[in-house]
């Protein structure tokens, strides 16, 4: 008994489309108001043929550093309340000093 295998391979080329040139969005409203809670559009692109391009489509920032009035809390996640200026605001976890002497 003879057996025949046939083994075809096919190989197919996918080219992303293309993506245009960023566009800043200086107007872009702020999605809340205080607390670094919302984020903005920065910059927006466009892919050439749609649901074809890899990456994002819109660059973002934290944006609304005042801080939020009682009963929400005073500043989102990550950041904690300082001083920037002579104004009291939220700013990054990561940007406050530590304490250069422990209280014991």
């Amino acid at each position: 008994m003879n057996h025949f295998i046939l083994v075809v391979f096919v190989i197919v080329s996918v080219r992303a489309a293309e993506w245009s040139a960023w566009t800043e969005t200086p107007d872009s409203p702020c999605s809340d108001i205080c607390g670094y809670c919302g984020v903005r559009v920065t910059a927006v692109r466009n892919c050439s043929e749609l649901y074809k391009c890899f990456g994002i489509a819109q660059k973002y920032e934290e944006c609304a550093p005042t801080m939020c009035r009682f009963p929400r809390n005073t500043c989102c996640a990550g950041y904690v309340k300082g001083v920037v200026g002579k104004e009291f605001q939220c700013v990054a976890a990561s940007a406050t000093m530590k304490a250069k002497t422990k209280l014991s």
